[in-house]
């Protein structure tokens, strides 16, 4: 009998490094088309935290105020971000939802379309998210892979108390 459970912990183990070893690993893959409450301003890396303020809080509040179903982590996506401080871009601040329904009021709501892009997760503060974004950045360098000027940052565990928790996807949009 003292084999079924032995069997069962070395498939969870199997599993789990197999598990860990897919999302550490940079993938190409397609993220489905989306509809998500939107906030869209234009930023610059030096100045992104002013910009931003409380408008992923209050977009989020806005989200609850509708009781609008939450299918997915925020996400900001940056469109003609070129890493320097001072580059003017668009940010799109995302929070995925089941459906459009009520009135969004200063906010949005966007269907946005299928995003095939290369991925990587980064693990820590995100003050130390650029080791990834150089990652990706060489990838798509050496491997002569056509950028369009759109990244995203999935926030899929963000621990404001801790940020050694946090777990981020960057996704860069390839064609």
């Amino acid at each position: 009998m003292k084999t079924l459970p032995t069997f069962c912990v070395v498939l969870l183990t199997v599993f789990l490094v197999l598990t860990n070893q897919r999302i550490n690993a940079m993938e190409k893959k397609s993220v489905e088309k989306a509809t998500v409450l939107m906030c869209s301003l234009e930023s610059s890396l030096a100045t992104l935290t002013n910009d931003v303020g409380t408008l992923a809080n209050d977009l989020q509040k806005m989200a609850s105020d509708l009781n609008l179903e939450i299918i997915g982590p925020q996400f900001w996506q940056y469109t003609n971000s070129d890493g320097q401080p001072n580059t003017k871009f668009l940010l799109d601040i995302c929070i995925p939802v089941k459906e459009a329904k009520g009135n969004p009021g200063r906010f949005k709501f966007v269907e946005l379309p299928v995003f095939n892009c290369i991925s990587e997760i980064h693990k820590g503060p995100w003050n130390t998210m650029m080791n990834a974004y150089q990652k990706i950045m060489g990838e798509v360098t050496r491997k002569s892979i056509p950028f369009s000027g759109v990244s995203r940052e999935v926030y899929i565990l963000s621990d404001f108390e801790n940020q050694e928790n946090c777990i981020t996807e960057i996704q860069f949009e390839i064609y």
